[in-house]
């Protein structure tokens, strides 16, 4: 008998995921509640090269904004630019860009939704409970399915996490801002560029994009504490790229990169955000979960089984995600120090700012 899983979310993971899973012997229902899709995702070229593997490229490039450098900058106390490091990434054979999380789910679905075996419910799953051989979900209008298997991405609060780890709890949660504009100018200024901008409250991500088939830019604000906000500038040309009346919308990432918790339990297995929190200061995010559907849709080539699927999963891609949110951590210590210590690390960006991105980043882009 053909065995079920249901995937419970309708985020980005979720959608991944069932788009690996449609394929295979399995029926396959999709929990996806009510999910927003704000701002947009950076796209290395391991990710690149993750997501080719599952959608077209043709259904990728009118959504896609290419980047043609990055640009490591500072902003001093007299609110001017200073740049660090510039570097071209025309010379790299490698793709990295954008695309909004909307579109990368609405292209997902799509996909998922071409299989007209695949069952979608708008429902929000508050309850998972093991009942002898099955597992029960309970969602919100205390309606009650029955599944063999459930794959959790419903986030690091959601009920998928709180069944697996014993609670949804956070010790400690690192605070993320997070905004979009669709000014021109803001574009125009960003444009074919990732801007990294550093600043003594924390540092800024900023980088172009496409949202609602509009040229916009994507920012992210990391502060050096979760007491911090974004600064507001004074300066003219600040203010074209990085607007004050941006509205900044708070995110927090798990930051327990220490603590290794459950990933499945009794046939709950989490994926995404739900499995990893991953800090953002290497832009893996969204990156290392495409990684990980390309791992487990590998394993499914020539085997079918779910509890040797997470076995192999969990002995292996495991190990690879505890060492980059490591070097995030890393990463994030350097582009977030101040005073002394962030003296030496812009000398060090302005004198081999190159040479630091190449052997950083191109050890994750080319995972």
């Amino acid at each position: 008998m053909m065995k079920s899983i249901s995937i419970i979310g309708g985020g980005f993971s979720a959608w991944l995921i069932a788009s690996i899973f449609i394929k295979k012997k399995f029926s396959v229902n999709v929990f996806e509640g009510e999910n927003l899709h704000f701002g947009s995702q950076q796209i290395s070229p391991n990710g690149w090269k993750a997501l080719t593997q599952i959608v077209d490229k043709e259904d990728i490039k009118p959504v896609f904004e290419a980047f043609n450098a990055i640009h490591i900058k500072k902003i001093n106390s007299e609110e001017i630019l200073e740049l660090l490091s510039n570097y071209d990434l025309t010379n790299n054979d490698e793709v990295y860009g954008s695309i909004s999380r909307e579109n990368l789910v609405n292209i997902l679905k799509q996909q998922v939704l071409s299989n007209k075996d695949v069952k979608i419910y708008s429902s929000l799953i508050n309850h998972i409970i093991d009942s002898d051989n099955k597992i029960e979900l309970l969602d919100t209008k205390k309606r009650i399915f029955e599944t063999d298997f459930v794959i959790g991405a419903d986030g690091t609060q959601g009920a998928s996490r709180k069944f697996v780890v014993g609670s949804n709890k956070q010790t400690n949660l690192k605070k993320i801002f997070r905004a979009i504009s669709l000014d021109t100018s803001s574009y125009n200024l960003a444009k074919k560029t990732l801007q990294i901008l550093l600043h003594s409250q924390g540092y800024f991500v900023i980088y172009p994009t496409i949202i609602k088939n509009k040229k916009a830019t994507n920012y992210i604000f990391v502060p050096t504490d979760n007491n911090v906000s974004p600064p507001i500038f004074d300066s003219e040309l600040l203010n074209y790229l990085i607007p004050n009346k941006l509205n900044w919308q708070i995110s927090l990432v798990g930051n327990n990169t220490n603590e290794i918790t459950s990933i499945f339990k009794k046939g709950v297995f989490l994926f995404g955000e739900a499995a990893f929190p991953t800090l953002p200061h290497l832009a893996q995010g969204g990156n290392q979960i495409l990684e990980d559907a390309i791992f487990l849709k590998d394993f499914l080539e020539n085997n079918n089984n779910f509890n040797e699927m997470v076995e192999s999963f969990i002995q292996n891609r495991s190990k690879q995600r505890e060492i980059i949110n490591q070097k995030s951590k890393i990463v994030g210590k350097a582009l977030s120090s101040q005073k002394i210590t962030g003296y030496f690390r812009n000398l060090a960006i302005q004198s081999k700012g190159k040479k630091l991105i190449e052997d950083i980043f191109n050890q994750v882009w080319i995972s």
